[in-house]
Order: C-alpha cells, then structure tokens, then sequence
C-alpha cells in the first residue's frame, strides 16, 4: 500500500539510505547497470543497481514478484502489484501480502492479465494454451499434480501431463476445485462450489451461480437465502 516501504530480501546490505527507509518500494536490480536513463535506479543515491519501484511516480516500474512469499509454490503465474488492496481480484495470492497478485490464468485469465514484465513469476508447472480470448478453451482445466499418462483429462493442453480438464462434457466426472472460485480474502458467509449446471445461457437466473460476481459456474448452496440448493459433500466455506 502506499506509504509503506518493502524491501527484496537480502538487499539491505546492498542499498544503503543513510537517513532511513525512503517509504517507496526498491530492489536491486542489475539492468540499471545496463541502461543509463532506467527510471528508479541509483534509488539510493550511491548504488546504481537500486531501484525504486511500485509506487507514485515509479509505479510503472514493476516490483519483483519473488516478494511474494508462498508456503507452497502454485501453478498459475503472479506479480507484486503495489496497488492492490483487500478484497480485489487475486490480490493477496500468498495469503501473506496484499500487494502478491494471481494473474493471467483460469481463472484469472478473465479478469486479472499478467502484466507484460519479466516480474512476472510463471511456474514450470503450468498449463500451456493460447492466450487469446478467441482461442481459450471453454472447458474448465486446472493443475492436478496426482496426475499420469493416460489418466482422464489429463494432459489437457497436450503439453504437460498435470493440466487437467474438468466438470463439464466427457469430463463432468472430474470435479472442477473450488479454488476456481474467486472471492475478497476475508471469505465470504455461505458454502461454494464450481456447478457445471450453471452454465446453460441464463446463469443469472440460477438461484446461487455466479456467487463471486465473476464466474457462471460458481454457486453459492447449502444456507440462507440458498438453503434449497443442495451442497455436495466437496463445497467449501472459507
């Protein structure tokens, strides 16, 4: 958030502000050795190598996102956005830090792109598909680390054995992770689950879909207002 400063592990004993941390973003980066003019560098005044980053008038300088801290490295790609706040979009995807932010695929290939930056984490573990609204499949897929050859709906993006179709079709057997939903961190009042029955031209009108304002196909179930939408033994409440 703005006003705060963050600070690359292990870079303390590289830049050096002899009055204290400057309240803006900074790493060291050593592409300002490369490039004479790179805005942010020599953020310190003596290291060229230290950049500001993220935030007012080098909030086009994107942070590294190996800031984020996760206990267990995911399988969709993520940046440092120093703009994010709680309750956005893929914001807080470490569940540690705000600023850590999902981008760029299902199901955030909708909502939040990766920014063109080599900030960008993308895991090796990943399914492969065109980026392209147009060329996107339609079917649901996600990371199924448990998978192997032959398996059903696996190697998905005919690339990576542990991509993985799922809920709906040939595969409506697999279910699709809740995960898939995309709620504000702080979890929301009813159980949730991905229904593939959702998806049949007016999801609006299914008591439920489209309970995280972004998906057809997530459905709230099980209480309130809900109570007739009966929930699986997989739903989920956070």
């Amino acid at each position: 958030a703005a006003g705060q400063w963050v600070q690359q592990p292990g870079s303390d004993d590289r830049c050096f502000f002899p009055n204290g941390h400057p309240g803006v973003p900074y790493y060291w980066d050593l592409a300002c050795v490369l490039r004479e003019d790179s805005l942010g560098c020599l953020a310190d005044g003596e290291n060229r190598a230290c950049r500001f980053c993220g935030e007012g008038e080098y909030s086009s300088v994107p942070c590294p996102g190996s800031w984020c801290a996760f206990v267990n490295e995911p399988n969709i790609p993520y940046y440092w956005d120093s703009s994010c706040t709680m309750g956005q979009v893929g914001c807080k995807a470490d569940g540690k830090s705000v600023q850590c932010r999902f981008c760029g695929e299902f199901p955030y290939n909708g909502t939040v792109p990766c920014p063109a930056s080599p900030q960008v984490v993308v895991p090796k573990d990943i399914c492969d598909f065109p980026t392209s609204p147009e060329e996107r499949p339609r079917t649901p897929f996600f990371w199924d680390a448990s998978c192997t050859d032959g398996m059903e709906g696996c190697l998905a993006d005919g690339k990576h054995v542990g991509c993985r179709w799922c809920g709906t079709g040939a595969y409506a057997d697999i279910k699709c992770p809740n995960e898939l939903c995309t709620f504000p961190p702080e979890g929301v009042a009813h159980r949730y689950y991905w229904d593939e029955a959702c998806w049949n031209g007016s999801a609006d009108k299914v008591l439920g879909c489209k309970a995280d304002g972004i998906h057809q196909r997530c459905r709230f179930c099980g209480s309130g207002e809900y109570e007739s939408v009966e929930c699986p033994n997989w739903a989920f409440l956070n």
